[in-house]
């Protein structure tokens, strides 16, 4: 449930493989070797240095304030981090079970009922990898960071795909891509592997201290900094959802996997 949705070549570009520390030198080779592996029109790679510079430079908002994604080196940051979780014997009901400790965090209610309807019948492990796990410098808190290419535009009288931007991706909509492809789940699964990577890796790790939260990304509708007011720093605006780790609902889900090991 959790792929992107009308995702294409172009836009699923893997944003990890750039450095933004050397962006300005290797950015137009390696948006070549991309294109061409991908089969698309080398004259896009103007167009993908434009979209990448926008995903880099927009500030994050919310609870990461202006941080950029330029701004953290390479000791702040993991790209595709694996993880294998075990997942035999869970069922929807301990999936619910889990979100409904924290009820009043985002994607409580409707996004639950809408959890409580998703057929989950699991053997052995889930395996997967976090696109970006990332420190917060400021607070020294650490995030995970979902890229996805959804379409969220305006489509022709044919139903074709027409005009899609930052307008396009507020906080609704954004929001209903993420209920109704199940990302919630995804973000929260990624947090209790965050969680255990940092119990297993960080000295003194204290999750109310340490786990910050789960940024998706989509990366048609992040703006870049020009269209970010300067004295704007904690609302979250077009193309990216922010929010902090919902300690309750990701510690029940972890206790909800590690019941499966025993």
């Amino acid at each position: 449930p959790f792929q992107a949705a009308e995702a294409d070549d172009q836009a699923m570009l893997d944003s990890s493989t750039l450095d933004s520390s050397r962006l300005d030198s290797l950015r137009a080779d390696v948006i070549d070797t991309e294109l061409r592996r991908a089969g698309l029109d080398c004259k896009l790679q103007s167009m993908v240095m434009e979209g990448l510079d926008c995903v880099l430079k927009t500030p994050l908002g919310g609870p990461l304030s202006q941080l950029k994604l330029s701004q953290l080196g390479l000791k702040q940051r993991i790209h595709e981090l694996s993880f294998d979780l075990p997942v035999s014997h869970v069922r929807t009901k301990d999936l619910v079970q889990a979100f409904r400790c924290s009820p009043d965090a985002r994607f409580g209610g409707r996004y639950i009922d809408h959890l409580a309807t998703l057929g989950v019948n699991s053997r052995g492990f889930l395996t997967g990898s976090i696109d970006l796990v990332f420190c917060d410098p400021q607070q020294s808190r650490w995030w995970v960071l979902d890229w996805k290419s959804n379409w969220i535009g305006e489509r022709r009288s044919e139903g074709s795909p027409d005009r899609c931007g930052p307008r396009h991706y507020h906080q609704d909509a954004m929001q209903e891509q993420m209920i109704h492809h199940h990302y919630p789940l995804q973000a929260h699964l990624y947090l209790v592997a965050l969680h255990r990577h940092l119990r297993w890796r960080l000295p003194d790790y204290n999750p109310e201290q340490h786990l910050g939260g789960y940024v998706y990304a989509f990366l048609r509708g992040m703006p870049g900094d020009q269209l970010v007011p300067p004295d704007d720093c904690t609302s979250v605006g077009p193309g990216r959802l922010v929010e902090p780790a919902p300690l309750e609902r990701v510690l029940a889900l972890d206790r909800a996997l590690s019941e499966v090991e025993r």
